[in-house]
């Protein structure tokens, strides 16, 4: 079927005035459905924000900080914070070119300087995050945890030495859950494009959800 669209526009677009010899060729534009092509989805998770803590009053500090860190990477944080702003619905999205390297904080490894991509944050109580269980920041693991689970699914490298085995994560298999540490390079998430082409990684949020898309 599209093969024969594309003959028919190619044949509509060299017919020639018949009033003038010298008339030119009627140009006719491809269909905007032909000249637009969907992005190649690699990989597609999503993390439900109610179930972060059984604890009601924990599971909001979670999900606050959740959403949060995700303000501090779109760049539109201001203290102090409206909580309410926070958790409306909202979309972010990045672009890793080939060879470029994601870290989930600025205090980073060696062999991963000068990262294209950070989160922007310390996810420290003076940032406005909120303390769960007396540790400031509380939940941003999960959401490292969810983007290293998605990037492995898209076939990046990604390199996360401190796995977060001491809790599991609801929804995540152990294997991504990931360890975050903003004083430490060790407990930081990297993500490398290893791939020959730019991917693009897109964050939705909605009132109870957080999902994350890679496509190329």
């Amino acid at each position: 079927m599209k093969e024969q669209l594309l003959a028919l526009v190619t044949l509509i677009s060299t017919v020639v005035l018949p009033t003038s010899e010298s008339a030119t060729p009627l140009l006719s534009p491809l269909p905007d459905y032909l000249q637009y092509q969907e992005k190649q989805v690699l990989a597609e998770e999503s993390l439900d924000l109610t179930m972060r803590e059984p604890n009601q009053t924990a599971n909001q500090g979670y999900a606050d900080n959740i959403l949060l860190a995700l303000h501090y990477l779109k760049g539109d944080v201001t203290l102090p914070i409206d909580w309410q702003t926070i958790r409306e619905p909202f979309t972010i999205s990045f672009v890793l070119q080939p060879g470029e390297i994601f870290a989930f904080h600025e205090n980073v490894l060696a062999e991963f300087a000068h990262p294209a991509v950070t989160m922007n944050s310390e996810f420290l109580t003076t940032e406005g995050y909120k303390s769960v269980w007396g540790l400031g920041g509380n939940g941003v693991c999960h959401l490292a945890s969810l983007m290293n689970w998605v990037a492995s699914e898209a076939g990046l490298e990604v390199v996360a030495k401190a796995n977060h085995s001491f809790a599991l994560i609801p929804g995540i298999s152990q294997e991504y859950g990931t360890s975050i540490r903003s004083q430490s390079p060790s407990q930081n998430l990297y993500i490398i494009n290893s791939l020959d082409q730019p991917v693009n990684f897109t964050f939705k949020i909605s009132n109870n959800d957080v999902s994350l898309k890679i496509t190329q």
